[in-house]
Order: structure tokens, then C-alpha cells, then sequence
């Protein structure tokens, strides 16, 4: 793995954000299931193109490095990281069965035509190519600029196997107890946001607290009841 001395700022507020940030926990644990996955489907010697569709800044490009034959950017809007800029619902640009991975991370939510979104990513993806999508269960709303879904475990399962994948696994993250304080620091978050510097400064010592609540609560939640319920779900399918 690239060393975080070598990431941008782009991509470290995404994985890596500051313990005083609301999100810095959940970040973290959805960084580290990343960590988990990606790693463990690189076969050694092996190069591969990797379609990032809903980009962002990319946070999770440097867990292919040295295994990348090509490692495409695609967003909507005007994003500086994006090497295709496209319009909501546009078809891309590739033949068929182009890419071995295709990543959606915390894309979904926001798409507002889900089943050609998924039918693009089963197009793209090569007979057997990977799937890894992340996506909300329970959130707040979060406009980017549109906010459009949030799934059960069930009911993201049966969307991506309905769409020609085979779900392999999938990893929750942020349990049911953890996602009640979540909720309510992120509500924190926006009221601090609008009081400007201040209000900011007050939220500091408030997030901290939270992060260590979250972790706590996180802990004692029972796994069963995490893999049900969860903030957001990381899937592993593969096209069929």
C-alpha cells in the first residue's frame, strides 16, 4: 500500500480525515474495509483496467498500485480527477466487457436512474469482472448535488443480482448503535457549519467524544445485527 505521505489532501479528507472531524470514524472503518477487499482480489503478476465510475477524488486508486494497467476516472460535474466528465444517465464511452474492475463507491445514493447506472457497470464489466459497490443504508440526506436512495442489505443484494452479478460477499460498516450518534453529529455538523469559525471550534472537542461514543458502541454492537443494519454496505459481486 502507497504510504499516506504520498496521497493527496483530495484523497486523505475522504479516507483519512482528522479525529475532530464528525467523520473521521466512519471514514476509517470504510477505508479499512477497502483495505480488507481490494488486496485480497489481486492476483500477483496480474495487471488490470479499473473503470472508477463516480470517481471523487479517486480515494481508493492507490490500493491497486503496481497492478494497474489502466485506472480510469469517470464523474459527473466539474471534477479536476475525473479523466471522463459525463452527464447523469450519459452512456459511457467503452466497448463491452472492457474493465476486470468497475468501483461505485458511495455513488448509488445519488444516481437518480439506478438500473441503467448498474446495467452500465455489467456492460463495462468483463465476463467475470468485479463489482465493488458501496453505498448508503441509513444516512442523512447529503445532496451532491441530488439524493435519491438508501438500501436495506436485502434490498441492495437483490438490486445488484437483478442486474446480472452474483454477490460474493458483502462488508457493513458502522453498526445500528454507532449510526444513532452518527446521525445526530452530522446534524451537529451542519448547525456548526452555518454559525461559521466558531461554531466549528465549539464542534471540535464534541466530534472527539463522538469518535470515541461510536467506537464504543460499535464494539457492543452484536455482528449479526451489523451485517442487517449498517450505515453503509461495501459489496463484492462478480458479472455472471
Amino acid at each position: 500500500k502507497m504510504s499516506k505521505d504520498k496521497l493527496s489532501k483530495d484523497v486523505l479528507a475522504v479516507i483519512s480525515p482528522p479525529i475532530w472531524n464528525s467523520y473521521h470514524y466512519v471514514s476509517t472503518l470504510t477505508r479499512k474495509a477497502y483495505e480488507a477487499v481490494i488486496p485480497s482480489l489481486l492476483e500477483p503478476g496480474k495487471r488490470y483496467n479499473i473503470l472508477d465510475y463516480g470517481c471523487g477524488a479517486r480515494p481508493y486508486e492507490h490500493l491497486f498500485e503496481g497492478f494497474v494497467d489502466k485506472y480510469t476516472g469517470v464523474d459527473v460535474g466539474d471534477n479536476p480527477h475525473a479523466d471522463l466528465k459525463i452527464q447523469p444517465g450519459e452512456r459511457l464511452n467503452f466497448e463491452d466487457n472492457t474493465f476486470d474492475f468497475v468501483l461505485s463507491s458511495q455513488v448509488l445514493e445519488h444516481v437518480k436512474d439506478v438500473d441503467q447506472y448498474m446495467e452500465e457497470c455489467r456492460r463495462l464489466l468483463k465476463p467475470g469482472g468485479v463489482l465493488l459497490l458501496s453505498t448508503h443504508g441509513t444516512w442523512q440526506f447529503h445532496a451532491s448535488p441530488y439524493d435519491y436512495n438508501r438500501w436495506t442489505c436485502m434490498g441492495l443484494q437483490y438490486l445488484i443480482e437483478r442486474s446480472g452479478f452474483e454477490v460474493i460477499d458483502y462488508k457493513p460498516i458502522l453498526g445500528q448503535l454507532a449510526v444513532t450518534s452518527q446521525l445526530r453529529l452530522s446534524f451537529f455538523d451542519s448547525f456548526a457549519n452555518m454559525i461559521g469559525t466558531a461554531g466549528r471550534i465549539l464542534l471540535a472537542p464534541v466530534a472527539i467524544l463522538y469518535q470515541f461514543k461510536m467506537m464504543i458502541e460499535d464494539a457492543i454492537t452484536p455482528a449479526r445485527v451489523k451485517k442487517r443494519d449498517s450505515a453503509i454496505f461495501l459489496f463484492i459481486a462478480k458479472k455472471k
